[in-house]
């Protein structure tokens, strides 16, 4: 069983932001699996340095989108973002520390992600639909 479901719920429908954001849902599946697999070290490492990567790519995507259409909550957003890559960062100077990371780094991952998109992403969806119910 995955840890970290894509269902409908989640979709902001921006084709661009909704691939994305089932992406990291497979990474951090990907994540999760290491751990069960007992594959920590190796699959941990890698999906920890692929998801620094990614979420900078996606992060950079979502808040240049959040600009183009003027989110006033852009910078509030922005802290969010550079939260979790702060995170992610320090827990990958963790092992090269040689300090061993649990499961629960998947966990933590897949909470904040699927918060990250119903309660804030959310945010500059409704924000987007409200500034264009008047187009025709």
């Amino acid at each position: 069983m995955a840890i970290a479901d894509w269902n409908e719920k989640f979709e902001t429908g921006i084709e661009e932001i909704d691939a994305q954001h089932k992406h990291l849902f497979e990474v951090i599946n990907r994540l999760s699996e290491c751990f069960k697999a007992g594959k920590a070290e190796a699959g941990a490492r890698e999906s920890l340095a692929f998801l620094n990567e990614y979420t900078k790519e996606h992060f950079y995507a979502e808040e240049e989108f959040m600009r183009v259409v003027g989110y006033p909550k852009l910078e509030v957003h922005r802290v969010e973002h550079t939260e979790l890559l702060t995170k992610v960062q320090n827990l990958i100077v963790k092992m090269d520390e040689g300090y061993l990371i649990t499961a629960d780094v998947a966990t933590f991952v897949a909470d904040w992600l699927a918060h990250h998109i119903n309660e804030v992403d959310m945010g500059y969806v409704q924000f987007i639909r409200e500034k264009t119910a008047h187009l025709p």
